[in-house]
């Protein structure tokens, strides 16, 4: 008997701590929902506003949402969809306020950490949007105590070797903005010294 008490106990905690391991922080079904309607109908401000909504608004639960988990069982849906959807936050979300849009995906910047997968997927979204959409995202990040314009700096300039376009970007992105956002630059121009070149993306932490 209490062998089969013992069992028991044993099935109802690994139930429960595999579940635990996919709670996700945001409700995927309405993300996922929302995704496939903006998909069949992507013109209209209701279906962009849905799925810009549903999206995830920190890092915490944006990793939470799409990463990799190599665990036995685990649902790997999300993962798999992470590319898709963070293209269309970018191409397909258009008429959403730029102070509102941009507000969102340096608020998700902030903190981020550059790994394969969706954390690069995102990283090139920002790049994207900082062209398109650069007073909006610039303005943004202004208002953002001094520490986390710092972390989402470090997440935008963080790249594992050099590249010409990146430097070209840098180089054009502070001299049209030195004047109008000269704090904002200074902090921009130590996160590029660091992360730029600096970082790994996997390998471990040393230079070679």
């Amino acid at each position: 008997m209490r062998n089969k008490i013992l069992l028991l106990i044993i099935f109802v905690l690994s139930v429960t701590a595999n579940a635990a391991s996919q709670t996700f922080p945001v409700d995927t079904a309405k993300l996922n929902t929302s995704f496939r309607e903006l998909v069949s109908s992507p013109n209209t401000i209701e279906r962009q506003k849905a799925f810009f909504e549903a999206f995830p608004n920190t890092w915490t639960e944006f990793m939470m949402t799409y990463q990799y988990n190599s665990e036995n069982n685990y649902d790997l849906t999300m993962y798999n969809l992470a590319q898709k959807q963070i293209e269309a936050l970018g191409g397909r979300v258009t008429l959403i306020k730029d102070s509102i849009y941009c507000k969102k995906l340096v608020n998700i910047a902030v903190g981020g950490e550059l790994e394969a997968d969706a954390p690069n997927y995102y990283q090139t979204l920002l790049h994207k949007t900082m062209w398109h959409r650069m007073d909006g995202m610039l303005e943004a990040i202004s208002k953002l105590r001094k520490g986390h314009q710092m972390q989402f700096w470090q997440f935008y300039w963080s790249n594992p070797v050099k590249s010409k376009q990146i430097e070209t970007e840098y180089n054009r992105l502070l001299k049209l903005n030195i004047d109008a956002y000269p704090e904002e630059m200074k902090t921009m121009k130590i996160a590029f010294e660091y992360f730029y070149d600096g970082v790994n993306i996997d390998g471990g932490f040393s230079k070679e």
